[in-house]
């Protein structure tokens, strides 16, 4: 039993300082996870998770923060027919895809009306792709001589709200093809003609059939129109061109003028002929004039010189009511061409 006895207590005792070294061993992995859950926790207070915020607005807060695609360039072009309004534009834009400012794909969408752009774009850049001509115009089925102004009114925004599918894209990260760079819509005093047309036809159903019964006197006088309407479907080409401007698209609208009249009488003056309200959407206009000049005795000497004004100029006031010359002609000499240095550099 002696013997028992012994390594009984020897058992004992090794038992014994087994548990005393397991229970050291767990109050030392109980001060390292108290030390890992402390660490944890000051990261935690140090770093806090930012929330989602709730309000949509916030979202949009941020992101109009860093928007960097916007435009700035929702020009008029006004003046007289042959004075140097579409081919300024298009200068500008070849001369930045030369220059390496644009891209060599890069494009401008000419949506032409009086056929100015075919005919530029035919005259100095041939059938070059960087310059791609629209024409708007669609005919009625029964009659190939007359316009289907409810047919062009649709064709037109289709065109524009392609223009901006294209806008949107580009935009994407990740994109490479070639982009719109600029979107000019020539005569837009034919556009309005367009809009006019639809609601002397169509939008106040007078019975009219066609542009030429509604322009009928008995038609003007007895039918109160609703010109709200016509500036509805003019402006709805504002709202696109706005929404291009945000996508980064540069806008030109060219026009002709008109007469300015006062209490019926005309005051001697022009104005541009556009719905009214066009200036006060714009943020440039420039004015193109040509002027013949005279030698000392008032004699015309066989020189031109094409000149554009700025206007307005909204985004740049050093440039407000400047002058430039973009081009010369000269009887028996070859034109000098200078085109318009601020939209060439992007300076408007």
């Amino acid at each position: 039993m002696s013997g028992f006895g012994a390594m009984k207590k020897e058992m004992k005792e090794e038992l014994e300082k087994a548990l005393a070294t397991n229970s050291a061993l767990l109050e030392k992995e109980e001060v390292v996870e108290v030390q890992v859950t402390t660490t944890t926790e000051e990261v935690k207070v140090s770093e806090p998770k930012q929330s989602e915020p709730l309000d949509p607005m916030e979202a949009e807060l941020m992101e109009i923060g860093t928007s960097k695609n916007k435009s700035r360039i929702f020009c008029g072009l006004v003046g007289h027919e042959n004075s140097g309004k579409t081919g300024i534009a298009m200068d500008a834009h070849m001369h930045c895809v030369s220059s390496g400012a644009y891209g060599s794909e890069d494009q401008m969408w000419v949506v032409d009306f009086d056929n100015g752009g075919a005919a530029c774009r035919s005259a100095h850049y041939g059938d070059t792709p960087n310059i791609r001509v629209w024409n708007p115009w669609m005919m009625q089925n029964d009659n190939r001589t007359a316009y289907d102004y409810p047919a062009t009114h649709d064709r037109i925004m289709k065109i524009c709200m392609f223009a901006l599918k294209k806008a949107i894209t580009q935009n994407e990260e990740g994109y490479e093809g070639p982009k719109i760079r600029n979107f000019l819509v020539t005569a837009v005093d034919q556009f309005d003609s367009v809009c006019i047309n639809n609601m002397k036809i169509y939008d106040m159903e007078t019975g009219a059939k066609d542009a030429i019964e509604a322009s009928k006197h008995i038609i003007n006088t007895k039918i109160g129109w609703n010109w709200n309407i016509r500036s509805t479907r003019f402006h709805q080409l504002t709202a696109i061109c706005r929404q291009l401007n945000d996508q980064g698209v540069n806008v030109f609208w060219e026009t002709h003028l008109s007469p300015e009249v006062f209490a019926d009488k005309e005051t001697g003056s022009w104005r541009p002929k556009w719905e009214k309200q066009t200036d006060n959407n714009l943020n440039q206009i420039l004015w193109f004039s040509k002027d013949s000049v005279r030698d000392d005795d008032g004699k015309k000497t066989g020189e031109v010189r094409y000149n554009v004004e700025f206007y307005k100029s909204k985004t740049n006031p050093s440039l407000q009511n400047q002058n430039r010359t973009v081009f010369v002609t000269k009887t028996g000499e070859a034109p000098t061409w200078y085109g318009l240095p601020e939209l060439k550099d992007q300076l408007l």
